[in-house]
């Protein structure tokens, strides 16, 4: 890093400036990922109490639990902050839960490097997840058990629309219209333009165009 005439820190040339506010189970774990921080000029440490302003929140324990993921939901409060946890172990917490509060990065206790935990910090600041594969696999597994216990009884998909609906932007996307549709699902017209507008309505969509691009976006088709 450079100090600047204000005494403020700048980033090297060539570099962005990364702010990272820790979350530790104690002291000790604190002050290693300070030390961490630290050594890179591309990263500087971010009080919690300004949280608000950090790019990363790093969160490092022994193993995730039900109530850690409920303390980082409470501090984050709904914003898209990427969180990268450093660990020992997964224990019995729902993965699922974990994404969705905002994990994206995890890195072993037992693997922590200088320069590993500076990749994992650019990679999950870009909107990337950096992962270790029995992660990803178990992700994998929680998200399959899902759709079979959940998600497929109650003819949804992981996305949250139903099957049918799903199947109606499909054939929107292919140039159908409502009579071929109707025709195609072998439901009234009527029924059609109720599930299409009620997709619309849920989700804000305009028109049809709007629907299918959505769709689109979201991997659905």
């Amino acid at each position: 890093m450079i100090p600047t005439p204000s005494g403020t820190i700048t980033p090297a040339p060539g570099t962005s400036l990364l702010r990272i506010s820790v979350l530790a189970a104690d002291q000790l774990d604190e002050a290693g990922v300070v030390n961490l921080v630290g050594r890179r000029s591309e990263l500087i440490l971010q009080p919690m109490n300004r949280l608000a302003e950090a790019d990363v929140l790093v969160v490092v324990a022994n193993a995730l639990s039900a109530q850690l993921l409920r303390q980082i939901r409470d501090l984050v409060a709904g914003r898209d902050l990427p969180i990268a946890t450093i660990i020992e172990r997964f224990g019995e917490v729902d993965l699922l839960t974990a994404v969705e509060v905002g994990l994206r990065g995890v890195l072993w206790r037992s693997q922590v490097t200088s320069n590993r935990f500076t990749a994992l910090i650019r990679t999950i600041s870009t909107g990337d997840s950096d992962l270790p594969r029995e992660v990803q696999s178990r992700l994998v597994r929680d998200m399959a058990e899902l759709q079979r216990v959940v998600l497929i009884p109650r003819g949804l998909t992981p996305s949250g629309l139903e099957r049918r609906e799903v199947e109606v932007l499909a054939l929107i996307a292919d140039g159908l219209d409502t009579a071929e549709i109707a025709e195609r699902m072998q439901y009234s017209e009527r029924t059609v333009k109720n599930i299409l507008s009620g997709v619309m309505a849920r989700l804000g969509l305009r028109n049809r165009s709007h629907a299918v691009a959505y769709a689109l976006r979201a991997g659905l088709l």
